[in-house]
């Protein structure tokens, strides 16, 4: 059988004309198709020719037939091998035109040659990815019509060529697994589809190396931008600069900010942006300066949206800090008014080494504590605060005076409780020449000198409380002298000043006394000062260091320095009195009679001799006390040797001392202390005249030895003896008290002219001896009789010449 004729390309009909069109396509015969076209316009339309294109081999180079996909005029065959279609039928041919590939267009709406030639660009380029994976085969598909066909320059930048890099330049790095990795799959129909807060999360999760901004640059920017800044995929990168923070990678939230520009092309979304930007300075913990310089930076970049929108302009500040993150927060939004209190901020913070927040905080919505606790550890900041220069100091004070004053932070203090607070931490610094310079001598010092009095007092106590030794030459008991020096003497005598002062000088003198309040643990300067009876520290310093009761004028001062510097009142003679009695007391522990004795007479006595009548009852008191606590002492050891007034002279004077004392205490006790004060006097009284009647045996046996070698002497020295025995006969004490009325205007001490009778000039040994003797019997009278007269006279009738009220 004969073969059929094949018939010609035009004369095909317009089904087999497709199919051949295909074949020619899937056969990468372009000649033949572009010839195909050129014969059957009518029926290869645009899209037609777009469904034929798609059954191009995937592998031809797009070069080939981009100018065909174009419609630009090229090289057509002369000839078309129509033996593929000659032997179907049209019914086949038809039902093969059906099964031809079909654009599925991108946007319902655009149904023009353009909106096609999209599709079709598309389409191809998923159906490349899909059989050969070949990204780059897409990219020389694609470029040929960027400018020319709307839309496909964002897909082939946000799409096509960010999945190329994922695929090339991001295939080593570890992402993770999950669904977002899967979804992405590699595939560009899949990532192309993906919903735009999943493939940006599947972004992001590359951007993290050191090219963070050419990563965000490259991949996130035109991927968005081919989602059209799909507000959901832009919340998903807010989320991401947020955690950089909350990571602690300011570097790299700065990075970011300053150096990629974000959304580009909506508003909105730009201005979100810079609201993030801020409100991550808000959120920043850290102080040091680069944090800060890169806090300016995002000053600058956020300054270039005030003048775009002007409307924010006088907007007012809110009352309290709030949520940075909060889009309705007029605290981050970029305006002029935000961004000025951001600037302010941003040296506050500098100059208080103070996270950002904090301070705007404290400069919002702080009280007057927050502000004052921020400017005390501001002035005070770091463990070598106190170690500043004056020049450092200076420049602190300057500082805060502008925190105050320009940045408002601490508004809410005065001027002069900012510089007592300045004023506080110099002086703990020791900086004693800087403040005479500023706060004395200075002219703006912005203190009165009360303030600068009271500021001085307050260091000096906390010196003075820490110090673990009371020596002024030395430690902090030296640093609290300096605090006074300031002032005083030279530019205040105040009484406040003063008492610090003499405290300062009684607890040096007590330094070198071994003091201890309990064993083992020395005495310390704040325990003086606080304790409830500084002036019976004394008694514990003659307890614990022998001989100190013969200091007693020492003791005294440190009294008195104790006294004034606790209460503010030295006590004057009470003082002096309770000081000397707790010596004689001591004296008389260590068994220092004549001491205790020369104490009791010659300091306590004479204390009030010269106004008696005017006594003060306490210092009167303790007079007397002292006195008849001497008066009444016996030697321990006298007392163990059975030693008497008659063992000799210095006994017999001892027991003269103490009836001395006890004469003393008759005229100031209260008559009810009056008959103790009687009955040690009788004690001393019966060993006196023990005393008196063995010395007189003693003179008679002398003066019978005498007789004996010296004849003619008998006669006169039996009568001399005869007479002493009849005239040496005690008084009794009321007898001597009937003398007491005279005493009333008779001398204060007795003994010190004793009364007695002169002896009859004779010859022979006893009248030598009884002219020079004084008669013991008198001069016991003559002691007491002054005593009686303040004690006793009561008895006689007589006026006391103490006033007790």
């Amino acid at each position: 059988m004969p073969k059929p004729n094949p018939v010609s390309a035009s004369e095909l009909s317009a089904a087999k004309s497709i199919v051949l069109a295909a074949h020619c396509a899937s056969s990468a015969e372009l000649k033949s198709l572009r010839s195909l076209f050129f014969l059957h316009p009518s029926t290869f339309s645009k899209e037609m020719q777009l469904r034929v294109l798609l059954c191009l081999p995937e592998t031809t180079k797009p070069d080939l037939y981009v100018p065909l996909i174009k419609g630009e005029p090229g090289e057509s065959a002369t000839e078309v091998d129509t033996a593929a279609v000659s032997k179907i039928s049209e019914k086949t041919a038809n039902k093969r035109v059906k099964e031809l590939p079909t654009l599925t267009l991108l946007e319902s709406e655009r149904t023009s040659d353009e909106g096609m030639l999209l599709s079709y660009l598309v389409c191809r380029a998923w159906n490349i990815d899909r059989e050969t994976g070949a990204l780059s085969i897409v990219i020389e598909l694609l470029s040929p019509f960027v400018g020319v066909v709307m839309g496909i320059d964002k897909y082939l930048e946000g799409i096509v060529e960010v999945l190329a890099r994922l695929t090339y330049d991001y295939a080593s790095e570890d992402v993770g697994t999950g669904e977002e990795a899967e979804d992405g799959g590699g595939r560009l129909e899949t990532f192309g589809e993906l919903e735009a807060q999943v493939g940006i999360r599947l972004l992001l999760a590359r951007c993290g190396g050191r090219q963070v901004v050419d990563d965000l640059k490259r991949l996130v920017g035109p991927y968005l931008g081919a989602k059209r800044n799909d507000r959901e995929g832009w919340e998903v990168v807010w989320e991401w600069l947020k955690c950089k923070i909350a990571d602690g990678n300011w570097g790299g939230f700065v990075e970011v900010v300053t150096k990629w520009d974000g959304p580009v092309g909506d508003r909105e979304l730009a201005e979100e942006y810079a609201r993030i930007s801020i409100a991550g300075c808000y959120v920043c913990l850290e102080t040091e300066q680069l944090v800060l310089e890169g806090m300016r930076a995002i000053h600058r970049r956020c300054s270039k949206y005030v003048s775009e929108d002007q409307g924010f302009k006088d907007q007012k500040l809110p009352g309290k800090l709030g949520d940075p993150f909060d889009k309705g927060n007029p605290l981050t939004a970029p305006n002029e008014t935000s961004l000025q209190l951001l600037d302010v901020l941003i040296t506050s913070a500098g100059v208080l080494s103070t996270p950002l927040a904090n301070v705007a905080g404290i400069r919002l919505e702080g009280s007057y504590a927050d502000q004052e606790a921020l400017l005390v550890r501001h002035v005070r900041n770091g463990p070598n605060w106190a170690k500043q220069s004056d020049e450092e100091w200076r420049r602190t004070r300057d500082g805060v005076k502008w925190l105050q004053t320009k940045a408002k932070v601490f508004d809410k203090l005065t001027v002069e409780e900012v510089e007592k607070v300045l004023l506080s931490a110099m002086l703990a610094a020791t900086k004693f020449d800087l403040v005479k310079e500023i706060y004395v001598n200075g002219r703006n010092g912005s203190l009165r000198k009360g303030d600068v009095e009271t500021g001085i007092l307050d260091a000096f106590q906390g010196f003075y409380d820490n110090a673990s030794n009371g020596n002024k030459t030395r430690g902090s008991m030296k640093n609290a002298l300096g605090t006074l020096q300031i002032l005083y003497p030279r530019t205040s005598k105040s009484t406040a000043l003063e008492r610090a002062y003499r405290l300062t000088n009684a607890t040096h003198a007590l330094s070198h006394y071994p003091l201890a309040l309990a064993p083992g643990i020395p005495l310390l300067p704040v325990q003086i000062r606080i304790h409830s009876d500084p002036v019976s520290l004394v008694a514990r310093l003659l307890d614990s260091t022998p001989k100190s009761f013969a200091q007693s004028e020492t003791l005294v001062t440190i009294a008195r320095d104790l006294r004034f510097g606790t209460t503010g009142n030295d006590g004057g003679k009470k003082t002096d009195a309770r000081v000397i009695g707790m010596c004689i007391e001591a004296a008389l522990s260590e068994g220092d009679f004549e001491t205790a004795h020369s104490l009791g007479m010659n300091r306590l006595v004479i204390m009030i001799a010269g106004n008696e009548r005017n006594v003060d009852e306490d210092v009167a008191d303790m007079v007397w006390r002292a006195c008849f606590q001497a008066g009444r002492y016996r030697s321990p050891y006298a007392a163990l040797v059975g030693e008497t007034a008659a063992f000799g002279g210095k006994a017999l004077r001892t027991v003269e001392m103490r009836m001395e004392l006890l004469a003393q205490a008759l005229r100031f006790c209260p008559p009810s202390a009056l008959a103790e004060v009687l009955a040690s006097w009788r004690r001393c009284e019966e060993e006196m005249l023990i005393g008196l009647k063995e010395e007189e045996e003693e003179e008679k046996r002398e003066a019978y030895w005498s007789s004996n070698n010296n004849s003619g002497g008998n006669t006169s020295t039996i009568s001399s003896a005869s007479r002493g025995e009849d005239d040496e006969t005690p008084m009794g004490l009321f007898a001597v008290a009937a003398g007491a009325a005279k005493a009333l205007r008779g001398t204060a001490f007795p003994l010190s002219t004793p009364r007695g009778n002169p002896a009859p000039i004779g010859d022979g040994a006893a009248a030598a001896m009884e002219e020079q003797r004084t008669r013991k019997r008198d001069m016991v009278s003559g002691m007491v009789t002054s005593g009686l007269a303040s004690g006793l006279g009561w008895v006689l009738g007589a006026q006391p010449n103490v006033n007790r009220g």
